[in-house]
């Protein structure tokens, strides 16, 4: 598993960074239909982007977190007032440019959730590089650092690497990655010891199948483990997570939930709380059994990363762990 590097000695539990936050907005509908005007029920605006999705989550969880990434116009002064309005510890790159918006659709009553990714204004090199100094700047202040989320026009696809070899080379931090595509594939054998993907983004990084199995996975873990992996995991949406580890056979974890809001930024939640559980020295079973249960919260919320600890107690009892051997299908 991921050892644990210990609480008392870091002022943060984790650092996230992610260079494309966005402002988000949700609506939700009873129904939604195409092509016509929809009216919503309810919106809500805030900050967003994956790394603040996880930022918050792991907040929520009792956490330590310091969010990182790059923000401009007046998107990003109101995600600076949004941060600081939920006390979510951030160090903000400043750009000319605009940040993004997003846009959540949800229909609770068909179990709907449509999502809307603007892939924002491109980001000049000054900009990525000034991230990339507070990153340095703030690395020995938390055993794990996360980089998570979609890298935005103007950055190249080995910029997470770029993080990665500047990070490794000053610090032992441990480095979590949440990513897709070029950005991954250029990532993944790079120095990180946790990578979370769903299925879709595991296809699309490692594989050239059409589908997904657990023997493929144990092969691309296999070969990513010379470059210091220690933990894969593959999200399934409802199907559960496949987890890998170094330390421990695979498995399956997955939560029984029956009635959900949004599935929105459950992956996120995901990640944030198996990192607070690995840096609480629970072995890899009992943390991804908690983030599952996190994620599970996160899907009665409307807000990415929003959860009610007490769903996750609740949950909890509603989560089994799978073990899983090479040739066996789950899916």
């Amino acid at each position: 598993m991921v050892t644990p590097a210990g609480q008392g000695s870091f002022p943060f539990d984790l650092i996230v960074a992610s260079p494309n936050v966005a402002l988000d907005s949700y609506y939700v509908l009873s129904d939604l239909e195409v092509g016509a005007v929809n009216r919503s029920e309810k919106a809500y605006h805030t900050a967003g982007g994956k790394g603040i999705n996880l930022a918050r989550a792991a907040k929520i969880l009792g956490g330590r977190v310091l969010n990182l990434g790059i923000a401009g116009g007046h998107n990003g002064r109101f995600i600076a007032a949004e941060l600081e309005r939920e006390q979510i510890a951030a160090d903000l790159v400043w750009m000319e440019q605009e940040t993004r918006r997003s846009s959540t659709i949800i229909s609770p009553a068909h179990q709907q959730t449509t999502v809307v990714l603007d892939a924002g204004m491109p980001v000049t090199e000054v900009d990525g590089q000034q991230l990339i100094e507070k990153i340095l700047e703030h690395v020995l202040e938390a055993p794990y650092l996360v980089l998570t989320g979609s890298l935005p026009p103007g950055l190249p696809s080995r910029y997470y690497r770029s993080i990665i070899e500047s990070a490794k080379s000053c610090s032992s931090v441990k480095i979590g990655l949440d990513c897709a595509g070029e950005a991954l594939q250029s990532a993944a054998g790079e120095g990180v010891q946790l990578i979370k993907v769903n299925v879709s983004e595991y296809l699309g990084g490692f594989n050239t199948q059409p589908s997904f199995h657990i023997n493929s996975a144990l092969r691309t873990f296999e070969s990513l483990q010379s470059g210091g992996l220690e933990v894969l995991i593959i999200t399934d949406s409802a199907q559960g997570a496949y987890v890998i580890s170094s330390h421990h056979p695979p498995f399956l974890v997955k939560t029984r939930v029956q009635t959900w809001v949004s599935t929105a930024g459950a992956g996120d939640t995901f990640m944030a709380g198996l990192i607070l559980a690995l840096n609480r020295g629970e072995g890899i079973e009992s943390a991804a059994a908690y983030a599952s249960a996190a994620a599970a919260a996160t899907l009665q919320q409307v807000v990415c990363g929003g959860l009610d600890p007490k769903d996750v107690e609740a949950f909890l009892p509603l989560t089994h762990i799978q073990l899983l051997t090479a040739g066996e299908t789950v899916r």
